[in-house]
């Protein structure tokens, strides 16, 4: 293609986001890959930072916009299986809305917050509005869930600043859980019962190497014994040091469960990562081969026994080309791939496979050139 013909295309489509939605085209490929579903454009910039789902019916996307005036607002935008509609949240709340989770079109859920020193809100849509079901008047959440209207449980735990712990809510009452010495801080669940989270644990080593598990009564902590190395904390006077930080977990099934993250090393003036992937069979957990350089962020079954990971794009990346996604097959093998964005750079923050499909979506962003606007991407 010349680079005219280039810069045409994607001129057309830079008209279509000023107008205010743009629905790319499709490739002609025969490969399903990775490209811009829709990309709406707010008052000024906006992201899309969290993506929920239950069917193919109903999926939401949460994120931010900075109007003109220069105040944040978070924005939640519901897909019906036709048409994208955005739905207004309450005026009040002037912070992003990030992760999210739903069961149905009556029972959404997100959370609103992003400062260490600011309130974060638990918010809940009914099929007909959003409304503040809770209020942390200081702290960050890290993750949700939700099973129905009641059964949600909140995770509040990230090196960002201080966490608001972890929460469920029963329909009626939100209630600290008794989690220990625990700091979940990001979750998958099979079922309500079945739960599994990645984070850290009170006074215990140099980074984030902790597993935790839910049967429905209880969390405790998942031993894996030697499969991750351990942490050596940085001595007083400098030096070297090592620290594992786990990142994300995808329980497939009770007996498929997944969790990445980096080994951190440093001799006291370098570092180098190396990435981690541990597996549960059900029985005992094992390592599994990842290749380094692109730091596993997000991770989440592709529905064909494989897994798709969200790379870090500050890693080898000194071009800055924009957020590179992973592929481990069923069979083991690896690829890397970037979104299609028509020649502009696309950032991704969150993965979704589509419940009972084999669709996926990811929530993020287009870098124009005078702007960026939230983003929605699909594969399938």
């Amino acid at each position: 293609m010349t680079r005219f013909a280039r810069r045409a295309r994607v001129t057309g489509a830079v008209a279509l986001m000023a107008s205010g939605v743009a629905v790319w085209p499709a490739s002609a490929a025969e490969t399903p890959r990775w490209r811009v579903f829709q990309t709406h454009r707010y008052d000024d910039t906006s992201s899309y930072y969290g993506v929920a789902a239950s069917g193919k019916d109903n999926a939401w996307v949460f994120g931010e916009t900075h109007p003109n005036d220069g105040r944040t607002r978070p924005i939640a935008r519901h897909w019906t299986g036709r048409t994208w509609r955005d739905v207004p949240m309450p005026a009040e709340l002037k912070l992003p809305a990030h992760a999210g989770s739903t069961t149905s079109p009556t029972n959404a859920w997100t959370l609103v917050g992003g400062y260490g020193d600011g309130p974060t809100y638990a918010l809940r849509w009914n099929g007909r509005e959003w409304s503040v079901s809770n209020k942390w008047d200081e702290g960050l959440a890290s993750d949700m869930v939700t099973f129905g209207p009641r059964d949600v449980w909140v995770l509040g735990y990230t090196r960002a600043g201080a966490g608001i712990g972890t929460w469920h809510f029963d329909g009626s009452t939100w209630k600290r859980a008794n989690v220990g010495k625990l700091l979940p801080h990001r979750l998958s669940a099979v079922s309500a019962k079945d739960i599994w989270a990645v984070g850290a644990k009170q006074n215990t080593g140099c980074g984030d190497r902790t597993i935790a598990h839910f049967n429905g009564t209880a969390w405790k902590e998942v031993r894996v014994g030697k499969v991750l190395p351990p942490d050596i904390p940085q001595p007083e006077t400098g030096g070297p040091y090592q620290c594992v930080f786990l990142r994300d977990v995808a329980a497939l099934s009770k007996k498929d469960v997944w969790v990445t993250g980096e080994v951190l090393r440093s001799d006291g003036e370098k570092y180098t990562y190396e990435s981690l992937l541990l597996r549960w069979d059900g029985r005992k957990w094992r390592r599994v081969n990842m290749p380094n350089g692109r730091t596993p962020q997000r991770m989440v079954s592709d529905g064909r026994g494989g897994l798709w990971f969200i790379g870090d794009e500050s890693a080898n990346d000194p071009e800055g080309s924009g957020t590179p996604l992973l592929h481990r097959t069923a069979s083991g093998a690896w690829s890397t791939t970037r979104l299609d964005a028509q020649g502009w750079k696309a950032r991704v923050s969150d993965l979704i496979l589509i419940p009972r499909t084999r669709s996926l979506w990811g929530a993020g962003r287009v870098d124009t050139s005078d702007t960026y606007d939230a983003t929605v991407y699909r594969l399938g």
